[in-house]
């Protein structure tokens, strides 16, 4: 574990440490569910040419322990963690299997009516059982922290409140194979305003700056004829990017449950070529149908220009980390058969940047699976 990750853990054990005094006063909750999932996957190494058809079995534990006292200060702790194993892989002699686990600590103390204050540490791994892996998806440890302050504007609220958090945050993360290209630090910070109108009608605003350093990479410039020079040699500056993003989200729960969202991001890099703007759309909608059914829509479209010619560099594009997408298309059948056990199926089609840069892969995913709720 890096110093500043123990710097971090044991300044947050220092902030626990009142409220575990008195928890014998307080009380916990605590949920769990298991999932069991089938996957056909028709591009499971993410390649722009030759792709790796596959089947995948999962197996996925996610538990929230949440501690209150009467609503003045909380403490949560979660945990997801599964496995993963490919089968039937096309031109692979070897089958791949991997482990994810990620933890988190989060804690909120109320000072007053209007204020309140808050921290959340996380860590995360994903390893491979064995020397293979596929490239896009390498072995990573990453560690998150974020400090913050929630605000209850009551002069903006007329019959409703509005809210405010800002915060800053911080997280680190290592690659097991690929770091010198992929490992970067980040220090940022965030804000984000939401108002309720009317009944279930909520609208939020957010605005982030993100400063993304990356040890392994020096500076592309102009006169630079082979993009690999970004890899070579120390005496470069390092790559560093200022990322901001400007967003909206509208959210309506009703009959029909929608969520709407836009942002606009810009990142500015001190390397040439991988600057660029996007415009990102999001929509979620939930119906429940006819039988019981539950049925999920999200969509996301994300329109991106770089302000530089963009070159085809291997090793500036992204890795999978399991929660980043550039456009999808999901679709999500849920069933309850008992109230402790669901059914579903899903399709999934997914059109990302693959790990050369501004080049994109395509692949569909169908699933089943089973969620059990004890």
């Amino acid at each position: 574990m890096s110093r500043h990750c123990r710097g971090a853990l044991a300044a947050l054990i220092v902030l626990l440490a009142p409220a575990a005094s008195g928890a014998q006063t307080a009380s916990w909750d605590y949920e769990q569910d298991l999932r069991l999932t089938y996957e056909y996957d028709d591009n499971v190494n993410e390649a722009l040419r030759e792709p790796v058809r596959a089947q995948l079995a999962r197996i996925a534990y996610r538990g929230d322990m949440r501690w209150g006292t009467g609503g003045e200060q909380r403490l949560s702790l979660s945990y997801q963690g599964g496995f993963k194993r490919h089968f039937g892989l096309t031109g692979e002699d070897e089958l791949a299997s991997q482990f994810v686990n990620e933890g988190t600590v989060g804690y909120m103390r109320k000072l007053n009516d209007g204020v309140a204050l808050g921290g959340t540490l996380a860590l995360k791994n994903r390893k491979w059982t064995d020397d293979f892996f596929f490239i896009n998806e390498d072995g990573f440890t990453r560690v998150n922290a974020s400090v913050n302050t929630l605000l209850t504007l009551q002069p903006l609220a007329l019959d409703r409140p509005a809210r405010m958090e800002v915060g800053s945050r911080w997280s680190t993360i290592d690659f097991e194979n690929l770091d010198q290209t992929f490992g970067n630090d980040v220090w940022g910070g965030y804000a984000a305003l939401s108002k309720q109108f009317g009944e279930g009608v909520t609208t939020t605003w957010t605005y982030s700056i993100d400063r993304v350093h990356y040890p392994g990479r020096g500076v592309l410039k102009p006169e630079d004829e082979d993009p690999l020079n970004a890899f070579r040699g120390s005496t470069r500056p390092r790559q560093e990017d200022r990322l901001h993003d400007l967003g909206v989200e509208l959210t309506w729960l009703g009959d029909v449950s929608i969520q709407a969202d836009y942002s606009f991001r810009y990142n500015d890099s001190n390397s040439f070529g991988l600057s660029y703007l996007s415009h990102n759309f999001g929509l979620q909608v939930l119906r429940h149908l006819p039988w019981g059914l539950l049925a999920q829509f999200y969509g996301q479209v994300e329109l991106k220009a770089f302000t530089e010619p963009a070159p085809s560099l291997t090793g500036a594009g992204s890795l999978d980390t399991g929660e980043a997408a550039n456009n999808v298309l999901l679709l999500r059948l849920v069933k309850d058969m008992t109230p402790d056990y669901s059914i579903e199926v899903r399709y999934g089609r997914y059109r990302n940047e693959s790990i050369t840069l501004n080049d994109f892969y395509t692949k569909n995913i169908y699933a089943v699976g089973i969620n059990y709720r004890p």
